[in-house]
């Protein structure tokens, strides 16, 4: 199969290329063409996943897909921003019709739950599988959320239960395809489709002092709020809280080290002199970097290098 024609059949569909109020020329040109309104900003962000390192290379194609869609859109979620679009960049070492078929499925269905369509991109052969999204978002101007606006006073929240994304990973390095009818569980599911909290990140504009979307785990992540804003953080361990699937299967302890340092939750941490939404799990104060309550716990966090 020719590139061009891979590209029509698989990714120029209705249900995952479309136009909209923002996007005024899609796949077909050189070049996707964006409106954007004066009294918006456009907020853009990227991932690149591979294979065996973000995620296992023998997981089933609509999984694979919907884990690099819903990471990528995770970003925008952090900024309180609007999903417009996204261009997708993959290097294959095969173009097999089964597989395509399923990760442009996968790409569809999230696609259409956060309205946010396939405008462009490139394909491209080569020795291993390689995703690289690029996501496109609206807010009103001035009011993205950063990292950077935390103070001295400020509450700690989390949009969400910690840990499950570390504690599917056993499990999907197991068995990637999750053939095994004990390995699909809620834990599993969240690795796979770990949804950005879009809609709750918007909730926080003019509330959040700093926000940002946990990756590589809450203690890292925070940190970055610390360096950003210039404060200390106060974290609760006792706080956090864990999902009733990740106590079960590891213990309350191995539960709570996954939920500080074991990355992929793609929930929201964020600070705010006072919030109705979400669970507090500290507090901001004097210094520069997470400081842990209730034990001595690793938290280290997930690096590249």
């Amino acid at each position: 199969m020719k590139e061009f024609e891979l590209i029509e059949q698989y990714f120029q569909q209705q249900k995952l290329s479309w136009c909209n109020s923002h996007i005024n020329l899609s796949i077909g040109d050189d070049c996707a063409v964006l409106d954007i309104p004066s009294q918006q900003q456009l907020c853009i962000s990227m991932d690149t996943l591979i294979e065996d390192v973000h995620f296992p290379k023998d997981a089933k194609p609509f999984d694979i897909a919907t884990r690099a869609l819903c990471v990528t859109l995770s970003d925008l979620a952090a900024m309180g921003a609007t999903p417009i679009g996204f261009t997708l960049g993959i290097t294959l070492p095969e173009a097999n019709p089964s597989w395509l078929n399923n990760f442009s499925q996968g790409l569809a269905d999230m696609a259409q739950r956060y309205q946010c369509p396939l405008m462009g991109g490139d394909t491209t052969k080569g020795p291993i599988l390689v995703i690289t999204i690029q996501v496109h978002g609206v807010v009103e101007k001035g009011c993205a959320l950063t990292r950077s606006g935390a103070c001295v006073g400020d509450k700690v929240y989390v949009s969400g239960n910690m840990g499950d994304g570390g504690g599917a990973l056993p499990i999907v390095l197991a068995d990637p395809a999750l053939k095994k009818a004990e390995s699909v569980c809620p834990l599993t599911q969240h690795f796979y489709k770990p949804l950005p909290q879009i809609e709750f990140a918007q909730s926080l504009i003019g509330v959040a002092s700093a926000c940002l979307d946990v990756s590589d785990g809450l203690v890292q992540d925070l940190n970055h709020i610390c360096k950003k804003s210039g404060v200390g953080i106060e974290l609760n361990a006792s706080k956090v809280p864990l999902s009733a699937a990740l106590v079960a299967l590891y213990g309350r302890e191995q539960a709570l080290q996954y939920a500080l340092s074991g990355g992929d939750d793609y929930q929201l941490a964020y600070t705010a002199a006072h919030c109705e939404n979400g669970i507090c799990v500290g507090q901001v104060v004097a210094g520069n970097e997470v400081s842990i309550l209730d034990g001595e716990l690793l938290a280290a966090g997930f690096q590249h290098f």
